[in-house]
């Protein structure tokens, strides 16, 4: 299952419901540095893949802060084009 929602032009459902979840919750040191418990972001990303918002104040994604932060890191290592483009690459290096 893809985290990347097609059918939206602007910024995605799972950025949008994790960025805000975190500038909520989660201004803790390392919020991105930090990887959460893998099975929570895989079942984080099983709740974004199955519904539309899921419900972020669970206590396993509060006591788990870092899984939502490793979710947004996932679904931009996913991009088939990366945020900073292949075709921009020569222009960054």
């Amino acid at each position: 299952a893809q985290l990347i929602n097609s059918s939206c032009p602007s910024v995605p459902q799972v950025l949008k419901s994790c960025t805000e979840f975190i500038e909520k919750h989660g201004i803790v040191d390392g919020i991105y540095r930090l990887s959460g418990i893998a099975s929570n972001i895989q079942k984080l990303r099983h709740e974004f893949d199955s519904e539309q918002i899921p419900d972020l104040t669970k206590d396993i994604y509060i006591q788990d802060i870092h899984c939502v932060g490793s979710l947004c890191k996932l679904y931009f290592r996913e991009l088939p084009n990366p945020l900073l483009t292949y075709q921009l690459y020569e222009k960054f290096s």
